[in-house]
């Protein structure tokens, strides 16, 4: 595997994960991502770093910062510019939308592998009510709003990516009217998330473990009980987990043997996020 070469990969603007370690033998500990201006490093195991920062060092001159994150780490030596700075504005752009990031915290803002679901999203959006549930920043909302939607409830229980998120519409230039962000933990608050049911599109993105709060292998299925008293007989639900014990065909199963829903297609993550543990299925009635 050539670090040289794949880092003096063409790139655009847009937001490229360049290499993607995770699940492959040569160096499973390594995620490479270009964001413009921005060669973004994610080691998440301890190893020797110095060949592969000596390989950093001679990216293109584009990468006016080049940043590196630790991800075994909690401290403050996790997060480093190997080049030039930390910006505080950074944006990581998905076909044209803007996505505001924040190096420090542990997830940056931004989840690459998601793309084609999103873009499916917008695609299907047109006159309809979204339910967004495990918004995070509501990259889903900002495609379906693009998309034509007419009203968009985003749900999390964290208040800070929910405020991220209403931030991204303001950065995209896109109206909030008629689009709900509600810092609700999802499995207490259904109550409150029905009096604006039944919706058209609803869409599930779980963390696979949210400590104190949601595990997927056990809260999963206490979600999709619910979905009767959400969606009405042409709903279109668009349910992820990135679980790697769970199979798709377990996940699959999960949904069918407790609702009406039927799958209808695999919407497969970007290519170059080689062996993806990702599963995005879209089902119907």
């Amino acid at each position: 595997m050539d670090l040289f070469k794949i880092i003096n990969q063409p790139t655009t603007e847009e937001f490229k994960r360049l290499y993607h370690g995770r699940g492959e033998k040569t160096y499973p500990f390594l995620t490479i991502d270009s964001i413009d201006e921005i060669l973004f490093i994610q080691f998440y195991e301890k190893v020797d770093e110095k060949p592969f920062l000596e390989i950093f060092k001679k990216a293109p001159e584009k990468y006016r910062n080049i940043i590196v994150k630790r991800r075994y780490l909690m401290d403050n030596e996790k997060l480093f510019a190997l080049r030039g700075i930390i910006p505080d504005n950074a944006v990581a752009i998905e076909n044209g939308m803007k996505f505001k990031l924040n190096f420090y915290n542990q997830n940056i803002g931004y989840f690459g592998d998601t793309r084609n679901a999103r873009s499916y999203v917008e695609k299907i959006s047109k006159d309809k009510k979204v339910l967004n549930l495990f918004a995070y920043t509501c990259g889903f909302s900002l495609f379906a709003r693009r998309g034509g939607a007419k009203y968009i409830a985003n749900v999390d229980m964290n208040k800070s990516v929910l405020a991220t998120g209403l931030t991204n519409h303001q950065i995209n230039s896109l109206d909030i009217k008629n689009i709900s962000f509600w810092p609700y933990n999802i499995l207490k608050a259904f109550t409150k998330i029905k009096k604006h049911a039944p919706y058209d599109i609803i869409i599930i993105d779980p963390p696979t473990h949210q400590k104190g709060s949601f595990i997927a292998s056990k809260d999963y299925i206490k979600i999709i009980k619910k979905l009767p008293s959400l969606s009405h007989q042409n709903t279109t639900l668009l349910a992820c987990i990135n679980d790697p014990k769970i199979t798709k065909k377990d996940f699959i199963s999960l949904i069918e043997e407790n609702t009406e829903f039927k799958v209808k297609e695999e919407i497969t993550p970007p290519k170059e996020y080689t062996n993806s543990t990702l599963k995005n299925f879209v089902f119907i009635k």
